[in-house]
């Protein structure tokens, strides 16, 4: 009856790098600007992977004490739902981080046709394209990591029962653990648009001869 717990740091990887270099001038401000935007997005992780770590702790501490305790059981899953509506807060703000970044990029779409090489045009069409996907599936990595709260939930408000029976936990244990794989599908197909948009963004800065090899 081992509950998984994906450390936040799978949401914490996949920040954007900032580039050293200038390309047509507003499209570059505007593709800095989403990295700047973005550290409060990065301001979310260490705190995020701290509240799971100690979520995960409460768990594993109710689930040795048995059901003779009971009264032991409901303060620690009282703390556990404390832990996730922190965790609920915390999501918010990377929520609105990542809204606030997307609104920013989206002032490039009237510039890219103003760029004068047709190649450069194409490749910053290209980017453009990579960081829309990444947007997405930054919204589908939210959705399944705020399904793992819910189901997270339902575990702590089970526990609370005296009349819990063993197969109930069981099931809702297996509902939330199912819930983490999507976490995680999510979290790599984040990272890896994170990762491509980086590697197509330095591309773009370089033909632009923003940056020497």
């Amino acid at each position: 009856m081992k509950k998984r717990h994906l450390a936040a740091i799978l949401l914490a990887s996949a920040t954007l790098l900032s580039a050293c270099g200038s390309p047509e001038e507003q499209i570059h401000k505007s593709l800095e600007e989403t990295v700047v935007l973005e550290k409060d997005f990065e301001k979310q992780q260490k705190p995020l992977m701290k509240l799971e770590e100690e979520e995960k702790k409460l768990f594993d501490d109710i689930m040795q004490l048995g059901m003779k305790k009971f009264d032991e059981i409901t303060s620690l899953s009282d703390k556990a739902l404390a832990n996730l509506d922190k965790r609920e807060e915390l999501l918010a703000k990377e929520e609105k981080a990542m809204s606030a970044s997307k609104k920013e990029f989206d002032k490039i779409d009237n510039l890219i046709d103003k760029l004068k090489d047709d190649q450069l045009r194409g490749k910053a069409k290209e980017l453009q394209k990579l960081m829309i996907q990444r947007y997405e599936s930054h919204e589908l990595l939210v959705e399944a990591y705020k399904k793992v709260i819910k189901e997270d939930r339902k575990i702590y408000e089970l526990m609370k029962d005296k009349e819990l029976k063993l197969e109930n936990l069981e099931a809702q244990i297996e509902a939330a653990n199912k819930v983490q794989e999507e976490v995680l599908a999510a979290s790599e197909e984040f990272n890896k648009f994170t990762e491509e948009f980086n590697e197509e963004k330095g591309k773009l800065y370089k033909e632009a001869g923003i940056i020497n090899d």
